[in-house]
């Protein structure tokens, strides 16, 4: 009966997987920052009332080239011509403002007709000094599309409004094949729809690679710890299918890996292989104990299924607890997450018991070398931590103030490409566009007209201005545009092109002389991203370098005392948003959701075993030695200057909920030797040697596998393998010296028994943990 139930599983198995491997072909890999806005907030629901009025802030692409001769050299600006009509062909581009094309606005004398002429006659070197020289006194041509410096030269490519991921593509490759074509001393291209495109690829190429790696370490380790073939590919068997089933569900539900789905497979891979080596163990133990093998199975689900339950709903509930984001990417990696790990739970309890069912029994159990290793090292280790407990609390109170002075140093800070490392190609992109042209961060101001005047008064244009000049020399806003810049330039086009008549007009007589103009191009819709139809609301945006979330802050906070100061509260006020800023605000809600995460996370341990023990002193001894990881891994954040954002604030719910596996194992097999009505250093000693070698044997699979990631291009990828696997690390460590530790000092000479708040008297303390 057992063997044909057997049977069915497995082909019930095989028919879902094969179900989930049909539509692995459809998997797709995605980036959109956008998704990273905190849903739910006001701030969020004005930038998109905004930039229904005025566009977006971040549909472009901006090209730096850089000739070391000097930018005014004839082959080079023929060359830069060139590029600018390709460009101009590439699929979704809606315009390209080049160097070589920018016009100079005039107007006759005689009749006040407008003419163009070019700020730079690319072909005609005669007339490079003097060109240059008018260029260099225009403000808004420097540090916009000419170099400070004059060696580097900027094109805006001007792409489709709230381009798609497919159009993106289309456009990054027609961008790609353009510049190959194009030799340049340097030439480096940012924007969104390339930063897309090279996320994806980066995503593409990391998936496969943590994916190979976590098996090949995985492999190794189970050769380790077994010793033979069959030990291997059981387990490999059974977490391979439970990755599968999870990607396949999302493939299914046409779901993209993003920046951090990209991780779940590693995730769920290595987690699963803690469930099945807890198992195993346990039936390998029971078998060279001598009992037949459905006896030994069942045995080995009895004593350590509710402990592998109870662990993968722990690891699920600290996945779960990313629920608490307001972050969609944040939500959906924990959701889902927790769903593959829910598979892989129940794969170990169908798959693995029906593969053990029906293969005979492996060599590996008669290898009595194995086990006597690990005997002899656990009995001393044990010994050791009993015999010095002073010497173990001690240390672990030294390590918590040392910890806990550099938590006090954490940071909450965040850059638009943080999740690169600083030599990835895209990232020097961003230094080159910010060394020579201001930087690439958005920035975005809007500005409310008071009262019934609108922006073509004089005194608001002023008011303007003055704050324009600050933007410029304090917040340091480069490229700026709003209708300011239009109004200074007509200006300076009615006085033949005088670079010092480059400022408003004097009166407003002469500043409705150019409104007139304005109106007709407002009419025209070529004021609409600077305007709205009742001028009485208007845009100011530019770029600035990405100095990170504290920086930006504290500018932003300078400009209000600026605007209190200096700017008529009666005439004009402002309020600032954009792409850049709902990024910021993320970082604003991470501590209050970490902190919800873990409490949650601590709820449930301390209920499950309070369920279990029926003890408050059981539900502390398990909780101090996964909190004081939590403190450690916040002081080496802080002592190393890893600031607190995105990626860094999950990993401690999600290592939490991992870590605390092997506590739950070894309580569980605990409370079965007290069950028995052994004292507590006789199940101590039991427990400490039946759950330790498993306990140490996950724990270094899972750091393994989590270790991978730091391989990656994405820091935030890296942060979380590396201090992962560092808790982890931690967390077993503090489960073999603390916990045993922890357990005679609430239980100094006493027998404890689960379910009774009572406690006995044991006949005398213990000396020694090498017999019995």
């Amino acid at each position: 009966m057992a063997r044909q139930l057997s049977i069915l599983t497995l082909i019930v198995l095989a028919l879902v997987s094969g179900y989930f491997i049909a539509g692995l072909g459809s998997v797709g890999f995605d980036y959109d920052f956008e998704k990273f806005f905190p849903e739910d907030d006001p701030e969020t629901q004005y930038f998109l009332d905004y930039r229904k009025t005025f566009g977006s802030d971040n549909d472009f692409v901006l090209i730096g080239l850089l000739n070391r001769e000097g930018i005014f050299n004839e082959g080079f600006l023929r060359k830069v011509d060139r590029l600018t009509d390709s460009l101009a062909t590439a699929r979704h581009v809606l315009s390209v403002q080049s160097p070589t094309r920018v016009k100079q606005l005039t107007f006759d004398p005689l009749f006040g007709t407008p003419i163009e002429r070019a700020w730079l006659r690319f072909d005609q070197p005669q007339h490079y000094q003097r060109d240059s020289s008018r260029i260099y006194r225009h403000p808004p041509l420097v540090g916009t599309l000419f170099s400070p410096h004059g060696k580097a030269l900027c094109l805006f490519v001007e792409t489709d409004e709230y381009i798609s991921k497919e159009a993106a593509d289309e456009l990054a490759a027609d961008l790609n094949r353009i510049m190959n074509s194009f030799t340049f001393d340097e030439l480096h291209m940012a924007g969104r729809a390339t930063g897309q495109a090279y996320y994806v690829d980066l995503l593409q190429h990391e998936f496969i690679l943590f994916i190979s790696l976590s098996i090949l370490l995985i492999i190794v380790f189970l050769v380790v710890a077994f010793r033979s073939f069959w030990g291997v590919w059981v387990p490999l068997l059974v977490v391979m299918m439970a990755v599968l089933w999870t990607v396949g569900i999302l493939a299914r539900m046409d779901l993209p890996l993003g920046i951090m789905l990209n991780v779940l497979p590693v995730i769920v891979f290595v987690v699963g292989v803690s469930d099945v080596v807890h198992l195993v163990t346990r039936y390998f133990e029971e078998l060279r104990n001598g009992k037949p093998k459905m006896l030994a199975l069942k045995t080995a689900y009895k004593e350590v299924g509710l402990a592998t339950l109870l662990t993968s709903l722990t690891t699920a509930i600290g996945f779960l607890t990313l629920l608490t984001s307001n972050i969609q990417p944040i939500r959906e990696f924990g959701s889902y997450t927790a769903m593959g790990i829910v598979l892989a739970f129940l794969l170990a309890f169908t798959l693995l018991p029906a593969v053990l069912s029906l293969s005979s029994i492996p060599e590996a159990v008669n290898h009595p070398t194995n086990r006597n290793f690990w005997d002899r090292q656990l009995r001393k280790l044990l010994s050791r931590v009993l015999l010095h407990p002073k010497r173990t609390f001690a240390g672990c109170i030294a390590v918590l103030a040392i910890s806990l002075v550099g938590t006090s140093m954490m940071v909450s800070d965040n850059y638009l490409l943080e999740d690169l490392r600083e030599s990835d190609p895209l990232r020097q992109n961003f230094y080159f566009l910010e060394e020579h042209f201001g930087g690439v961060r958005p920035f975005e101001m809007s500005l409310y007209v008071q009262g019934d005047r609108d922006v073509w008064d004089l005194e608001v244009l002023r008011e303007m201005d003055k704050l324009s000049q600050y933007l410029q020399e304090d917040y340091e806003v480069g490229a700026q545009i709003s209708v300011l810049q239009v109004v200074k330039t007509l200006n300076q086009g009615r006085h033949n092109g005088n670079p010092e008549r480059y400022r408003l007009p004097d009166t407003q007589e002469q500043l409705n002389k150019l409104v007139r103009n304005m109106e007709q191009a407002q009419r025209a819709g070529m004021l609409k991203a600077l305007l709205n139809e009742d001028a009485n609301r208007a845009r100011m945006a530019g770029r600035i370098a990405d100095e990170g979330n504290i920086a930006v802050s504290n500018k932003d906070a300078q400009l209000a005392t600026f605007f209190a100061e200096n700017i008529n509260p009666g005439l004009l006020q402002y309020r600032l948003t954009g792409t850049s800023l709902l990024i910021d605000l993320n970082n604003k809600s991470l501590s209050t959701n970490m902190i919800y995460g873990l409490l949650i996370a601590f709820g449930v341990i301390a209920l499950i075993m309070g369920v279990l023990f029926r003890s408050m002193k059981m539900v502390i001894i398990t909780l101090i030695p996964n909190m004081l990881p939590l403190v450690m891994i916040a002081g080496i954040m802080g002592f190393a200057g890893i600031p607190l954002k995105v990626s860094t604030s999950i990993i401690f719910t999600i290592a939490f909920g991992i870590a605390v596996d092997d506590t739950i194992h070894f309580m569980s097999k605990l409370k079965l030797e007290l069950m028995k009505g052994k004292s507590m250093l006789y199940a101590v000693k039991r427990t400490f040697l039946s759950t330790g070698k498993a306990i140490v044997v996950t724990s270094i699979i899972l750091c393994g596998g989590f270790i991978t990631l730091i391989g990656s291009n994405f820091l935030g990828t890296f942060y979380i393998g590396l201090l992962i696997s560092l808790m982890l690390l931690f967390a077993v460590l503090a489960d073999l010296l603390l916990l045993p530790v922890l357990l005679f000092f609430f239980y100094p000479r006493e027998k404890f028994i689960p379910g009774n708040q009572q406690s006995v008297s044991e006949p005398k303390p213990f000396r020694s943990v090498t017999t019995g």
